[in-house]
């Protein structure tokens, strides 16, 4: 019928300029019909869609048909031959906010040489019902029924995911044609698509995997983000922390509302339309209430916190009204409070040049927040072409926005961190200032004890004079050593005791001065030869003790040999004298059940030996001793 009416418009066309009056009057009406009714013609035949086991996805595109049931009540078999169905426009498969049934006609076609189960998707999660039907091209079969309910239970789905989603078995070289009903609810007025996305059933399960695992993480880090906040302001009692964690609570809320997550997971037995406009009224709530406190609005203009206290209470009410079963009035609010949004930049700006903390880098978290909303009411009223990206926008747009945001908060607990800082300095300022003689004369005492009361910790602990540990500190450091051992029987534990030869005989030569000159000269010799892990003391008098932990006796043989050699090598200038001195020393390992007190007899028995066979030596109980005589 269309190459007919195409041919006879062309040839009454080209002959216009070569026939009678009467022939062209008539061909001038043939070439009009061919005009008018040429295009409905081919209306009813849309491009096939061509599918093979090479692709993972695609989509119905600009090849379909459609049709609006205002009523509601068309058949499958009125909507078959209806004369109604139309082109749609280039690229716009969104139908706006209706109440009206849609109607989509495609056909599919299996140009492969392999069957395929292919999953037809739905592109938005939030649809009263969708109604498929497929049968064979030209087949006089009955058509295959499947249908979707958003407040059914997940269980029943015919496929397990958050967005309405349909097997279609596609045989080899076959083609199938589809209607598809989609009817978005008649309680509140709700977005309509006429768009359906092309599955390869393998390509589907990964690819919705790896959405459903970010979907996931950003509600995830939305939740968590609201937790710590929640946490901070239980420390710091800020209730501008308390808002904020509401108002990220709802965010995430209304992002598992609107990705159909919330009916999926948790509300499985029958999630309703109305419930997703109620998160999205109280998300409204919790962001007006966040944004008057952290603005501090009330200070900055009465006027202009007057009107979000009025948006508030609509809101409030919006929310309350959405309670008691009025659905569609709720609707209409969040619409109208959501392009509201907007004016808040503004405000924000005239915070920031006030000098309100961080309202400048709030306004740009706001406005990535409020890009976001804005793109998905506009994309969801039809005034944006849909696509991946844009129904993406408001989760990415309010990802960054909790993040900027959670930046905020923190540089605002850090304000709030520092003014507590100067209002208790200024508070111990004005103490000092009114305090009378009596309280000044206590906290000097006070410090005195204290400084009194450390320094004699200290010294109980350090040889006042040489700087390492006195006895008392040895003996706790080498309890806690054999404590160790004791668990550990291969370790090897040694103790080496060492005394300054005639030492008597550099004070009563130099004086006593010389001799505590010659004390903290070994002292700090002694200490730039061990290893910073051996406890180092003076035991008293010219006495010394090094306890150490070594499996390798050899080691420790070598070590006081060259503590010997460090200390013989010293030449220590005290006035116009310069004195050397040698030092004896005895090594004792220590053997399993030995207690410290066994251990330091021992070493100083050794020590007693090192002694009788002329000083200047190292005498041990495991090798043959070592002496080195002047």
């Amino acid at each position: 019928m269309s190459t007919l009416l195409f041919i006879l418009g062309f040839s009454s066309i080209f002959s216009l300029g070569t026939q009678s009056k009467n022939a062209m009057v008539l061909n001038t009406l043939l070439a009009l019909s061919f005009i008018l009714i040429t295009p409905l013609s081919f209306a009813f035949e849309p491009n096939t869609i061509e599918i093979n086991a090479s692709q993972k996805v695609q989509s119905t595109g600009d090849n379909y048909l459609y049709l609006t049931d205002a009523s509601n009540s068309l058949s499958l078999e009125q909507v078959i031959t209806s004369s109604q169905w139309r082109i749609p426009e280039p690229n716009i498969t969104n139908r706006g906010f209706t109440s009206a049934s849609s109607w989509m006609k495609f056909a599919i076609q299996n140009s492969g040489d392999t069957d395929l189960n292919l999953i037809l998707e739905y592109v938005e999660a939030s649809v009263d019902r969708i109604d498929l039907y497929h049968r064979v091209k030209g087949s006089a079969a009955d058509f295959e029924h499947s249908s979707f309910s958003f407040t059914d239970a997940v269980a029943m789905r015919e496929i397990s995911f958050f967005r309405p989603a349909f097997q279609l078995p596609l045989p080899k070289n076959d083609t199938k044609e589809v209607y598809v009903k989609i009817f978005p609810g008649n309680q509140i007025p709700m977005h309509s698509f006429t768009a359906m996305k092309i599955w390869d059933e393998s390509s589907f399960y990964y690819s919705t995997h790896i959405e459903l695992s970010f979907m996931v993480i950003l509600l995830c880090t939305e939740l968590l983000m609201g937790i710590a906040t929640l946490l901070v302001f239980f420390v710091s009692k800020d209730r501008m922390f308390l808002y904020y964690s509401i108002f990220a609570f709802s965010i995430a809320s209304l992002f598992a509302s609107l990705s159909g997550i919330w009916g999926y997971f948790f509300y499985k037995e029958g999630y309703q339309l109305w419930m997703i406009v109620l998160q999205i009224s109280i998300c409204q709530v919790a962001a007006i209430w966040f944004v008057r406190s952290f603005l501090n609005i009330r200070r900055l203009s009465v006027t202009i916190d007057n009107l979000l206290l009025m948006a508030l209470a609509i809101s409030i009410a919006g929310v309350l009204t959405n309670l008691a079963g009025y659905h569609y009035y709720p609707r209409l609010i969040i619409d109208n409070i959501a392009f509201l949004y907007i004016l808040l930049l503004p405000i924000g700006l005239y915070a920031w040049k006030k000098k309100v903390p961080h309202a400048g880098l709030f306004t740009f978290s706001w406005a990535v927040f409020i890009f976001g909303m804005l793109t998905a009411s506009l994309r969801l009223r039809g005034y944006l072409n849909d696509s991946y990206g844009v129904q993406w926008l408001i989760y990415i747009g309010g990802f960054i926005e909790a993040f900027l945001l959670t930046t905020v908060m923190l540089l605002r607990l850090k304000d709030i961190q520092h003014t507590k800082q100067q209002i208790e300095q200024k508070h111990r300022q004005h103490l000092q200032n009114y305090a009378d003689e009596l309280a000044l004369q206590v906290q000097l005492q006070t410090k005195q004890l204290s400084e009194a009361k450390d320094e004699a910790e200290s010294e109980a602990r350090v040889d006042f004079l040489t700087g390492i540990y006195n006895r008392r500190a040895f003996i706790e450091s080498a309890n806690r050593f054999l404590a160790r051992v004791n668990r550990n029987q291969d370790a090897g534990l040694h103790f080496l005791m060492i005394d300054i030869d005639y030492f008597k005989y550099v004070n009563d030569t130099y004086g006593h001065a010389a001799g505590d000159a010659v004390l903290i000269a070994v002292a700090d010799a002694i200490s730039a030869t061990v290893r910073t892990v051996d406890v180092v003391s003076r035991l008293g008098g010219e006495e010394f003790g090094i306890l150490m932990e070594n499996n390798e006796p050899q080691d420790t043989i070598t070590l006081a040999e060259r503590i010997r050699s460090t200390i013989e090598s010293l030449n220590i200038e005290f006035q116009d004298h310069r004195i050397t001195i040698t030092a004896s020393i005895g090594v004792a390992k220590w053997q399993s059940g030995m207690d410290l007190d066994s251990l330091m007899n021992q070493s100083d028995r050794l020590l007693y030996q090192a002694k009788e066979s002329g000083r200047n030596n190292v005498v041990n109980n495991f090798y043959e001793n070592h002496r080195l005589t002047l």
